[in-house]
């Protein structure tokens, strides 16, 4: 795991480390067990969250607000995020500048 990464739910389930957001506390609650470092979002990630999903619609493909919310989180902070879940993949593709590596 690598420190300039953030672990969507998916992949935090399997590990006892990294950084994580407050959104896999709520979805999965066991994590607080484990030696994550916890993110929440700010202002400029709602901001940045509302370019995605406005770009996500013009393209005809609207992803859910979390995962646009995460995905802004990377953005913002310079990380990458490692996950499952490929609507992250519909993300990369309209935000090229998203770092997305599905395991």
């Amino acid at each position: 795991m690598e420190a300039n990464e953030i672990l969507d739910t998916s992949v935090a389930v399997e590990r006892k480390k990294g950084t994580v957001t407050v959104f896999t506390l709520i979805e999965y609650p066991n994590a607080s067990k484990k030696d994550f470092d916890v993110i929440i979002p700010d202002m400029d990630d709602y901001t940045k969250s509302i370019e995605i999903a406005n770009t996500l619609r013009e393209l005809g493909t609207p992803v859910g607000a979390i995962d646009i919310l995460i995905a802004s989180m990377c953005l913002n902070k310079g990380k990458s995020l490692l996950a499952k879940d490929k609507d992250f993949i519909r993300i990369s593709k309209a935000v090229p500048e998203l770092d997305v590596a599905l395991v």
